[in-house]
């Protein structure tokens, strides 16, 4: 029996990667990245997803220069609003389900409590405003779809803060970090995992996911760096206003996994568990942690 087909928008990214790992075997998998599919365009679309009549779209291209994005506001519009509503139309249209990717920046961060799936959204930043702006899209376009909302991701691929961090501490550099917001850690092989298990489940509609627990970047930074670098190190905490962040952050943005743990029936992995296993493989499989 042939297997069904599954497209990746964004495919060579960090999490587009983990998302072939995770259904590789399953479906015959398309990856697309920039070079190939230019989401903003709808001719793109309407030949990319048109040609191919996928069962399942799992889009993960998107703008994400969260400081990048005061300046280039229309751009992160065009990306993540106007190209999520390029590829939901035309899903609908071939009849492909649509997995997509939210993020903890359309919350304004003043909950003392983690977030869930039905609190009303208020983005403070730019980035905010055009993912905010791509979930309206995508319920307009695409009545059936799975939207994962998720936070402070870092893997294998790409750059992200794991890598920034101990790439700084190598060149004998000290690190101001921000101690007055608080999240959590996502590992992107937990999300593409989480992914697979919400479409496994039938699960439809907006999920959120992390990894569990909640820190502050100045303690995941210390966190990493008292268990991937050896030589000597100087760290210290600062708050948001002193850094001169361009976007601003939400101050609190933990997100609650409840409906994900009642609709799969996993528990996310502890945030500091999946570090260290990640910290390890890096350290086996690349030596990129010396």
């Amino acid at each position: 029996m042939n297997r069904k087909t599954l497209l990746i928008t964004g495919g060579k990214g960090m999490l587009g990667q983990e998302v072939h790992a995770r259904f590789a075997g399953k479906y015959e998998i398309r990856v697309t990245d920039l070079a190939e599919f230019d989401v903003t365009s709808p001719g793109e679309c309407r030949r990319v997803i048109g040609g191919l009549c996928p069962d399942v779209v799992v889009h993960c291209a998107a703008y994400t220069a969260v400081d990048r994005a005061e300046s280039e506001e229309a751009l992160a519009f065009r990306v993540n609003a106007d190209g999520t509503r390029n590829v939901a139309r035309e899903c609908r249209e071939h009849g492909a389900f649509m997995v997509t990717f939210g993020t903890d920046y359309v919350f304004d961060g003043n909950s003392s409590v983690p977030y869930g799936e039905e609190d009303r959204p208020h983005p403070l930043s730019a980035y905010g405003r055009s993912k905010l702006a791509a979930e309206e899209a995508l319920k307009a376009e695409a009545p059936g779809h799975l939207l994962v909302r998720t936070q402070w991701l870092y893997g294998a691929h790409g750059r992200n803060f794991v890598f920034a961090v101990l790439d700084k501490a190598r060149r004998g550099e000290p690190l101001r970090v921000v101690s007055d917001q608080k999240g959590t850690p996502t590992s992107a092989v937990d999300l593409a995992d989480a992914t697979g298990r919400l479409l496994e489940s039938g699960a439809r509609g907006t999920f959120h996911f992390s990894n569990d627990g909640e820190t502050t970047w100045f303690d995941f930074a210390s966190f990493l760096l008292a268990r991937a670098f050896r030589g000597p190190f100087s760290i210290s905490p600062a708050l948001t206003g002193d850094l001169s962040y361009p976007a601003p952050r939400p101050p609190y943005s933990v997100l609650s996994k409840e409906k994900y743990r009642e609709v799969t029936g996993v528990v996310p992995r502890r945030w500091e568990d999946a570090v260290t296993d990640f910290l390890k493989t890096m350290h086996e499989g690349e030596g990129a942690i010396r």
